[in-house]
């Protein structure tokens, strides 16, 4: 991410030395912030009408004893069905920017009305759903897949979308929210990154994950598509239509019968090829050591 390195050196140029950057996007959301007094409505999910795991990464406390900040990163699912009610209370927190790790085919099924509504930069990366299915370049999967399996092949399946949200976090276009369908899978996968960037423990980061069976709304991320129709076409859909009866009020657990969550398996996969997460994300999505210290002095208080 060297475009934002030599926006650093050119502040620093004209500026003190080693002066703090003021984020202008931060800075304004937080004034908003404070003059609606949006983050003061929710714990961490957001009290929404029509949105389904809408929630704030802010509040763990880091390994050194940092926060992470409240209104700057969250994790969402679909929100095709986000109400004008919805938008307007959305606009109290002062949105920058939405990066979609969804496929192509969810995007079309469920599109997202808001950003275009508001204004709010829209990052997406195309590629093909049954890709992800397949567990990108690792062994092929059926759509009764293995769980753990999937999960081992997404940090190099999702490469570019996760480069894509990491690039708007650095560069501090924020308040920043990443989303999938569920929020759950890849969005899990996006999120234990950050949070262990930013130096959340790994139990915290677990059980920012799991939350996600608590948090979805199913009846909500269907919405009122017609599924049968559409699985025709939209090899997605037929996905949805094959589960629906299965999770229509309430989202399985995201654990194995002997109790793993399963984005350990990712997490595990990442250290055995790399060593750790955070030299994957220097090899993989380009995010250095300067590139996390930036994060941290951005996201932690």
């Amino acid at each position: 991410m060297k475009s934002l390195k030599y926006l650093a050196l050119a502040v620093s140029l004209a500026g003190p030395l080693f002066a703090p950057m003021v984020n202008a996007d931060i800075a304004t959301a937080e004034a908003l912030q404070q003059k609606t007094g949006a983050l003061d409505t929710y714990r961490n999910v957001l009290p929404l009408e029509g949105g389904s795991n809408f929630r704030d990464l802010g509040g763990y406390v880091t390994e050194d004893g940092k926060t992470v900040r409240k209104g700057l990163l969250y994790r969402s699912g679909v929100m095709t069905n986000l109400t004008d009610k919805d938008e307007d209370y959305l606009s109290g927190i002062g949105f920058e920017a939405v990066v979609d790790l969804r496929s192509a085919e969810e995007r079309e099924l469920y599109p997202n009305h808001w950003v275009k509504d508001a204004s709010i930069d829209y990052v997406a990366v195309d590629y093909h759903f049954m890709d992800m299915m397949k567990g990108g370049a690792r062994k092929e999967i059926s759509v009764t897949h293995d769980m753990g399996q999937m999960y081992r092949g997404m940090p190099v399946s999702l490469k570019p979308q996760l480069t894509a949200y990491f690039e708007q976090a650095v560069a501090g276009h924020a308040p920043l929210v990443v989303n999938c369908s569920a929020g759950q899978d890849r969005t899990g996968i996006a999120s234990a990154l950050m949070l262990t960037a930013l130096g959340v423990p790994r139990p915290q980061v677990m059980q920012d994950y799991v939350l996600s069976t608590e948090y979805r709304r199913p009846l909500v991320e269907k919405g009122g598509v017609d599924l049968a129709s559409a699985a025709k076409t939209n090899p997605f859909a037929a996905l949805m239509l094959r589960y629906s009866d299965k999770e229509s009020t309430r989202a399985a657990p995201l654990i194995t019968a002997e109790g793993i969550p399963y984005l350990y398996y990712a997490l595990q996969q990442i250290e055995a090829d790399y060593g750790s997460v955070l030299a994957y994300m220097d090899r993989e999505l380009g995010v250095d050591a300067a590139d996390v210290a930036r994060l941290k002095e951005l996201y932690l208080m």
